[in-house]
């Protein structure tokens, strides 16, 4: 179904739910409400899929600024020497508040309602991207909780192949983010992102990348915790 049929179908919908309120304000105020820089009081468990590896480590702000990252464990055995090398390495120079350039993706003068329930709303929407044939052929959706207005997920997937320059096409593209609270009274954080892309380059040199990451087992540790959460 294209946009324009889309629209149609759900004009009355639409209609009504425009007088609700300023979609690109709550917009706004939901992605603003996301807290990038949860590890300056949360403790968290980061779990990473990466070249075909799973990564579990933990963080805790409460340690010497150099032994707050710990490597437990990947694919489920004890770190080697040169994994804990290369760990230590990354994130050397980590920066949560990084990812929340991500969200700039979103073309918030594009938003179009597509549906509401009594929990929440979701819209389409353009990506903010130079490469218009990425633009043309992928769908973007995003979910607001209304339950604390907060961003509960992004995502933006191909639907035909992008052939973004000579020789390259891509035929699977996908990306997913997702947000939620960190504890029952936590701030909204990143809880997940996932990046898939499959394709060829040089017509005969194919790819397959994958990348997982989630933040799971939050923990309220500012270092003047006393053991309570704000």
């Amino acid at each position: 179904m294209n946009r324009l049929l889309i629209s149609l179908l759900l004009a009355g919908v639409a209609a009504h739910a425009t007088e609700a309120g300023d979609y690109v304000e709550l917009f706004k105020k939901s992605a603003e409400a996301i807290n990038w820089d949860f590890d300056e009081e949360w403790a968290f468990t980061e779990t990473r899929l990466q070249d075909d590896l799973l990564w579990v480590a933990r963080f805790d702000p409460r340690n010497p600024e150099d032994e707050r990252w710990t490597l437990n464990s990947v694919d489920g055995r004890a770190p080697k020497k040169d994994e804990l090398r290369t760990f230590a390495h990354e994130k050397e120079d980590h920066d949560s508040s990084d990812s929340s350039q991500r969200v700039e993706i979103v073309g918030i003068d594009t938003l179009e309602l597509v549906e509401e329930t009594d929990e929440h709303w979701i819209f389409e929407f353009t990506p903010q991207e130079d490469e218009v044939e990425f633009v043309q052929n992928v769908d973007a959706v995003l979910k607001i909780m209304k339950d604390g207005h907060f961003l509960e997920s992004i995502d933006i997937r191909n639907r035909t192949d992008i052939k973004p320059g000579f020789g390259t096409k891509i035929s699977t593209f996908l990306l997913q983010m997702q947000f939620g609270p960190a504890a029952a009274t936590g701030p909204i954080v990143p809880l997940g992102m996932k990046v898939k892309v499959v394709g060829r380059a040089l017509l005969f040199i194919g790819f397959d990348e994958t990348e997982l990451i989630t933040y799971s087992d939050f923990e309220f540790a500012a270092p003047d915790n006393n053991g309570t959460q704000p």
